[in-house]
């Protein structure tokens, strides 16, 4: 509005139209010449601005960088964004033969081996998102193109969503002695450590520093994360819909507009299958969840397994990323990995696969958060008066205490009701995350705020919780 304002009031005065009309420059002309002036100034003005957001638009560095903006009006897809159609015909495919409760696949050994090889077809089933919808929804943008701002939340976020104590950017806040090759010199502390180690300092007398007394700045700064979104698509989660769209719309609103790196991972009939690979572009993302279908088997641990493939790969483009694991279903496992389909192997082998598959995101240093979409899980916070994971902690060690087991998971796996609705825990558990019923996410202010805090918490029992939550059962 500065802008505007000081560009009209130097038109006034000094337009070349005062003199071609008979007023004198630097003088405020007549009112007539004065409407002239403003006629001839707004498309002007309006040219100006318009070129100078197309300007913004294009910047890769600095505050504007990374918004994802468009020009106002009606948008027209570009080369690459078309929407495809489909050209393979239906066919239909015979009802799968694999039948039983969750994780209770008596005998592997009858799964035929292809089973494992063919990929989720992502043609067949029903459509999670509306396609109208998504079509709407990806040419909606933020309204810095048409002259408006966009969520304040949001442009502070655009640096980030991770605060990281180990950045090469930020506010300095603490020095250390380089592992390697220093970075960046704190010569005050270098100067200290030199002085400390001689012992006494002699007004006029030189400073010795030695290699040993170097010392160099460490950052605190925002950091991207690069969240991978793994989606259950299969047949049972066909009542959970309108959860599902929730939760990605939540992630969306607080990624939208930031350097965050959003992929999709969905997983269904015997396997996982990378849908997008992490970009900051959601109308990427839009066309990779057009693509979903609901239909099948769930294969809970192929869907981390293949989360754990996509930051290994991305991890050998940029080593400091920030993964973050959002896994979205109603986890009820029915299929085990493929390689734990053989002789003499165990019953129940889709749970004990997800603690295979929980055990190694926590050895590669990755955060996983898990989300329930099965909103009959509420009782447990309706019985214990407490959030969803804290409850589900609470009543296992209960368990646990009653029939003298050494640890969650040889709880969780030896007490059916456990084994059959504790998935999501007992993957959260062991990965070092937490896990969320979706109503709870719902209600959170920041929801990657809420998930970073939970996976860098420590958590333990108190004995006290213990015992207050038996003398409650008790009653």
């Amino acid at each position: 509005m500065l802008i505007v304002a000081f560009t009209y009031i130097s038109w006034i005065f000094f337009s070349p139209l005062n003199v071609l009309l008979g007023a004198s420059i630097g003088i405020l002309p007549p009112l007539p010449i004065l409407i002239i002036n403003t006629i001839v100034y707004i498309p002007f003005i309006y040219k100006l601005i318009k070129y100078w957001l197309r300007i913004m638009m294009k910047r890769v560095s600095g505050p504007a960088a990374g918004i994802d903006t468009v020009d106002s009006g009606r948008a027209k897809p570009e080369p690459g964004d078309e929407w495809g159609t489909a050209t393979r015909r239906y066919e239909s495919k015979p009802e799968s033969k694999l039948y039983g409760s969750k994780s209770d696949i008596r005998d592997p050994l009858t799964i035929d081996s292809g089973f494992f090889v063919k990929l989720p077809d992502l043609d067949s089933g029903e459509e999670l998102f509306d396609l109208d919808e998504l079509r709407v929804r990806a040419m909606v943008k933020s309204r810095v193109s048409s002259g408006g701002w966009i969520d304040r939340s949001t442009s502070s976020r655009s640096l980030g969503s991770m605060v990281s104590t180990d950045s090469t950017h930020g506010r300095p806040f603490r020095s250390r002695q380089p592992t390697g090759e220093a970075s960046s010199i704190d010569v005050h502390a270098t100067v200290m450590a030199a002085v400390a180690r001689s012992g006494k300092f002699v007004p006029g007398s030189r400073i010795q520093i030695k290699p040993s007394d170097i010392r160099e700045k460490v950052f605190a700064g925002k950091t991207p994360l690069t969240i991978i979104l793994i989606i259950d698509v299969s047949l049972s989660m066909k009542g959970y819909m309108k959860e599902v769209r929730k939760i990605i719309g939540r992630i969306e609103h607080e990624t939208r507009g930031t350097k965050d790196r959003v992929g999709i991972i969905a997983f269904k009939d015997s396997g996982a299958i990378e849908v997008q690979t992490p970009t900051t572009n959601w109308n990427k993302l839009y066309r990779g969840l057009a693509r979903l279908r609901i239909s099948g088997l769930t294969p809970l641990a192929e869907g981390i397994m293949k989360a754990i493939e996509t930051v290994r790969r991305e991890r050998m483009r940029n080593k400091n990323i920030e993964p973050l694991l959002i896994m979205v279903s109603d986890f009820a496992p029915n299929i085990p990995l493929a390689q734990s389909v053989g002789p003499g192997h165990a019953q129940f082998t889709p749970v004990r696969d997800l603690v295979k598959a929980a055990r190694l995101v926590k050895k590669n240093g990755i955060r996983l958060v898990t989300i329930n979409v099965n909103t009959g899980q509420i009782h447990w916070v309706k019985l214990l008066k407490r959030p969803y994971h804290d409850a589900l902690e609470l009543a296992t060690f209960l368990r646990m205490k009653k029939d003298g087991f050494s640890s969650v998971v040889e709880t969780i796996l030896s007490v059916p009701k456990f084994r059959e609705s504790f998935s999501s825990y007992l993957i959260a558990s062991i990965a070092g995350g937490r896990t969320y019923l979706a109503n709870e996410v719902m209600k959170m202010n920041s929801v990657l705020s809420e998930f970073i805090a939970s996976t860098q918490a420590v958590r333990k029992i108190d004995p006290a919780t213990l015992k207050a939550a038996e003398e409650y059962l008790a009653r």
